[in-house]
């Protein structure tokens, strides 16, 4: 009868021992369910539609001493600018062309003509128009006593102004 005993306990201890150890089990199981963890990624992917930033825009381009080609840099800046631009709509182009080159002789003229229009050209060639196109032409005689501006760093710029608004319609 003892041995009886024994093994009624021994199989009580057991189930005991089995039950707490589900528990533990269980409670182990729902831990990550409450924790501060992030939830993982979804399986699926997930569009999400970006609202267009219209906001105007001020780009400086910059080129070597007579040189009328962009730089590898110069278009990289305005792919990504008119990159931003995607959903907007461009009513006005402000180009204005420092140029520290002397105008006296017409081939420098033309320099500074041929910088606009390979700036004005790259965005059209990115999509980028506007029924109002302005080019003005300035000149830095750094050489000149008299000159405000003494000398001017990157003298040999196109500096362009985009004023943006949302475009509307499909």
């Amino acid at each position: 009868m003892e041995q009886e005993m024994s093994t009624k306990e021994t199989i009580m201890k057991r189930t005991l021992f089995a039950a707490a150890g589900l528990g533990l089990v269980g409670a182990l199981v729902a831990l990550p369910a409450v924790s501060d963890a992030p939830k993982p990624p979804p399986a699926e992917p997930v569009y999400v539609a970006r609202k267009p930033v219209c906001e105007d825009m001020k780009l400086s381009i910059y080129f070597p001493a007579y040189e009328t080609m962009l730089s590898s840099y110069s278009v990289r800046a305005l792919n990504a600018a008119t990159d931003s631009l995607d959903g907007c709509a461009v009513t006005d182009i402000d180009v204005a062309v420092v140029s520290e080159e002397a105008h006296t002789d017409s081939e420098m003229a033309q320099l500074s003509e041929a910088r606009a229009a390979a700036v004005l050209q790259a965005l059209s060639d990115r999509g980028i128009y506007a029924p109002r196109i302005e080019t003005n032409f300035s000149q830095v005689n750094a050489n000149a006593a008299s000159a405000e501006v003494q000398a001017e760093p990157m003298a040999r710029r196109v500096d362009i102004n985009l004023d943006v608004k949302p475009l509307y319609g499909l």
